[in-house]
């Protein structure tokens, strides 16, 4: 071969249309590629059937094929070279230039003038084809100028109702559109009559009607609307429409998609002003849910800069001040181009902007200052006192077993000095000491509060309660008959009444003055109606009885009353306990036999008459030492349901029973083992005495359980267990420091403190701090030491157990007993191993 031969000639690329393929193969690819909407492959495959023979099926195929790809072109807003490629496919393809959407394209481009020209050839068309051809130039008709339409006949369906479809346009638009959209509805009815249903400009019918009804029956322009069909002579203003009944703020998007008149139409209709038009567009470009992403409050506080003139009555400033939390990095902006921000509202913002981030320090320290700056001016003394109530609601959790913790107890005063007259305030302090048995700090708050609210009821009945708990029964049912005098119905006032003569009989049954005694219980019964206290009437009636047979039937019928042994001989030994009577001769004179097996209702009834009584009641405590044997075998033998289960071990919780406590709690855990509430109620009783000699492991076990209970939103079993994992996290509140060893000296107690503030116990260090320093020294110091709650606990700690050298002489306790932090702090690693007996120092050989 020659050295020419070794190249050979490159060829062409082939082409998508093979010259040499079958017709019938080439038709297959070229249907294809239609229906795959490849419509400039179509284009040239059904081109090149035609070169080899004019087939009707390949010529339509073509004008297809033309169709779709020029309304491909129209989408993308080229409507030019649609325009142009429908004409080449009305010459190629033998099909008339007025079909489809080659008029409404022409209309778009504003070309109206070429539009019309085509009028002539209408007449040309089939019957069918005129119509839709007059139909499609309708639009265009309607708005063009007269010169334009000279030449048509008088007769032509165009001219015939033009005068009428004119006239319906200018009845639904007279007047205000933007605010009503109703015009001369009159007239309007009256100019659509005389357009009928064979005339081009019979979709304006309905597009008309819904336009009038679109501001008073949105659903009725809707249903209108429906009859209208999509693509007609009259689709952007039908379009328009739609959008502007878009729900809720969707037509916003809408707007999107409508061409300019489309968008002032629905303007209008929404009544928008000329000068806040960029803005709605701006806004609509940004917040449609077209959008791929939602806007961000960024976005939306530029956009508000952006349009501030445009938006009057101080709106910006408005909407500017509602997004600031979220962008506080613009605040100098804000303060730039809109108006300044006083110093207390800046505070306010930056507050919320930490809030909205979970910076609950930064957000308690901006408000503190909030608090500072807003409280000193009358006009901001009550926006303060809301702040600091928020601020003790927000705290209230951290109080041990309810109680509201030094904070929050502070801030409630305060903010009583910024609104004295808030009279829930008032009773929720005197509530919270009371409840604690605080009874001089509640008498203080109450005198303080009937001051000024003195006829108040609720303040009333804590006085009640007040007496009551201090054992003032006398002057608890003085104060009780007060209430009654306004409210004569008042069943809990009553109840009030009887139980401070219940309990008034109980001391004179103590003191053996039986006489005074059956006065009270007699006192007692005008007031009580239930079935539970008319059996305590009973069973102390029989306790204040001389004779004995007397008595010890009235016992006797007090336990057939009470129902259930175990509870019954409860309440038996309990009243005794309060008398003084010897709890054996008590169960003897009843006829109480503590040998038959308790019912699960009955355990489930001492569970309930438990947990009416204060935590660790010493009466108590005697009176389930007696029971304790049945007790233990009821638990034992009986099965009681969860919540049952839960109750009984809470309540003996409460009430201190450690032992029992165990074996309820044990018993739960064989049935629901892992539930993070048996599971502290055993931990509990087991360590709640010694926190500080929790085993290592234990104490793990109890970590990872705190955060088990916190995924599972069980928020009281976790912070009880915080209450737990931080007092066996101090170490032992009962700790000497022997001032022979240097093993804890100033610098230790200062560790120890910053290891409990780091770990989040701002609130257990600021407690026990009042109580060693004492109210009113707390308080001075709170006032004299600005800052937030953190600032303010290290201030103290300076002040407590200061830096530097330690002083010469014994060491030094610290200054306050070991606290529970509200969250777990890290426990230190195992204990190190004991020292030998002969051992004086860790490395002494």
């Amino acid at each position: 071969m020659s050295h020419h031969m070794s190249h050979k000639k490159k060829t062409k690329p082939t082409s998508v249309v093979p010259g040499g393929s079958a017709p019938a193969t080439l038709e297959g690819t070229a249907q294809a590629a239609l229906a795959a909407s490849r419509f400039k492959d179509a284009i040239e495959q059904f081109k090149e059937l035609l070169k080899r023979e004019r087939r009707s099926a390949w010529l339509a195929g073509l004008a297809a094929a033309y169709a779709g790809r020029a309304e491909q072109l129209a989408s993308k807003d080229m409507v030019k070279e649609a325009l142009a490629l429908w004409r080449t496919r009305a010459d190629a393809c033998n099909v008339p230039l007025l079909s489809g959407p080659y008029v409404a394209w022409l209309l778009k481009s504003g070309q109206i003038e070429q539009a019309l020209g085509l009028l002539a050839t209408v007449d040309k068309l089939p019957p069918e084809a005129q119509a839709l051809a007059q139909a499609q130039l309708a639009a265009a008709a309607l708005v063009a100028p007269d010169a334009l339409l000279a030449g048509l006949p008088a007769g032509n369906p165009l001219l015939l109702h033009r005068a009428a479809a004119r006239a319906a346009l200018a009845a639904c638009t007279k007047g205000e559109l933007a605010a009503s959209a109703k015009g001369d509805e009159t007239a309007l009815a009256q100019a659509l009559q005389t357009i009928s249903f064979r005339s081009p400009y019979r979709d304006l019918r309905p597009l008309l009607k819904a336009l009038a009804l679109l501001a008073s029956d949105p659903q009725g322009a809707a249903a209108t609307l429906a009859r209208v069909p999509e693509n007609g002579p009259f689709e952007p203003l039908a379009k328009a429409l739609r959008v502007g009944l878009l729900p809720g703020i969707e037509w916003l998007s809408g707007l999107l998609a409508l061409d300019e008149p489309g968008r002032a139409l629905v303007l209008d209709l929404k009544g928008c002003p000329p000068s806040q038009r960029l803005l709605v567009l701006d806004l609509a470009a940004r917040t449609g849910v077209t959008a791929t992403s939602a806007t961000s409050p960024l976005e939306l506080f530029d956009l508000v800069l952006r349009h501030r003139k445009a938006m009057a009555g101080g709106l910006a400033q408005q909407i500017g001040l509602r997004l600031l939390p979220h962008v506080p990095q613009r605040l100098d902006a804000f303060r730039t181009s809109l108006v300044p921000l006083a110093p207390a509202e800046q505070e306010r913002l930056l507050a919320l902007a930490a809030e909205l981030k979970q910076q609950d320090e930064q957000a308690e320290t901006h408000w503190l200052r909030f608090v500072k700056l807003s409280g000193a001016t009358l006009a901001g003394r009550q926006q303060a006192a809301l702040v600091l109530r928020r601020l003790a609601d927000s705290h209230s959790q951290h109080g041990f077993d309810g109680k509201l913790c030094s904070h929050a107890l502070a801030w409630l005063e305060q903010s009583l000095d910024f609104d004295p007259a808030d009279r829930g305030t008032h009773l929720r302090l005197v509530r919270d000491a009371r409840c604690h048995l605080d009874l001089k700090q509640a008498r203080t708050w109450l005198d303080a509060a009937r001051q000024r609210f003195p006829d108040d009821m609720p303040l009333l009945l804590e006085a009640v309660e007040i007496a009551l708990a201090a054992g003032a029964f006398k002057k608890a049912a003085g104060l009780a008959k007060q209430v009654l005098q306004v409210d004569p119905i008042n069943p809990r006032v009553r109840t009030l009444i009887g139980q401070a003569h219940l309990s008034h009989a109980r001391k004179q049954i103590a003191a053996n003055n039986p006489q005074a005694a059956l006065r009270e219980l007699d006192e007692a019964a005008n007031w009580l109606r239930n079935a539970a206290d008319r059996s305590l009437l009973t069973l102390l009636r029989g306790l204040a009885t001389e004779s004995g047979v007397a008595g010890d039937s009235l016992l006797r019928d007090a336990m057939a009353e009470l129902g259930a042994p175990l509870v019954g001989a409860f309440h038996l030994l309990l009243e005794g306990q309060r008398s003084k009577r010897p709890p054996q001769d008590l169960l003897r004179r009843a006829g109480v036999d503590l040998t038959a097996a308790p019912s699960t209702a009955d355990v489930v009834a001492l569970a309930q008459a438990l947990n009416a009584l204060p935590e660790r009641d010493g009466a108590a405590r005697s009176a389930i030492k007696v029971l304790r044997k049945p007790l233990e075998s009821a638990v034992s033998a009986l099965q009681f349901s969860e919540g049952d289960q839960l109750l009984l071990c809470e309540a003996l919780h409460r009430q201190g029973q450690t032992e029992l406590t165990l074996r309820v709690a044990a018993a739960a855990l064989r049935r629901w083992p892992q539930r993070p509430v048996f599971l502290y109620l055993e931990a509990a009783a087991r360590y709640g005495a010694n926190p500080w000699a929790m085993p290592q492991h234990d104490w793990q076990r109890l970590d990872t359980l705190y955060d088990q209970a916190k995924a599972q939103g069980d928020q009281r079993t976790a912070a009880r267990l915080s209450q737990l994992l931080g007092a066996a996290g101090h170490g032992q509140p009962g700790d000497d420091f022997d001032p022979d060893e240097d093993e804890f000296g100033a610098d230790d107690v200062r560790t120890m403190m910053e290891m409990m503030l780091t770990a989040g116990g701002e609130d257990a260090f600021l407690d026990m701090a009042r109580q060693q320093l004492g109210k009113a020294s707390f308080d001075q110091l709170r006032r004299e030491i600005k800052g937030s709650k953190q600032q303010f606990a290290r201030a103290l700690l300076d002040l407590v157990a200061p830096t530097g050298p330690e002083p010469s002489g014994p060491a030094r306790r610290p200054p306050f007993p070991k606290v529970t932090a509200p969250k777990p702090p890290a426990r230190p690693p195992s204990p190190r191993s004991p020292l030998a007996p002969n051992q004086t120092d860790l490395f002494d050989d």
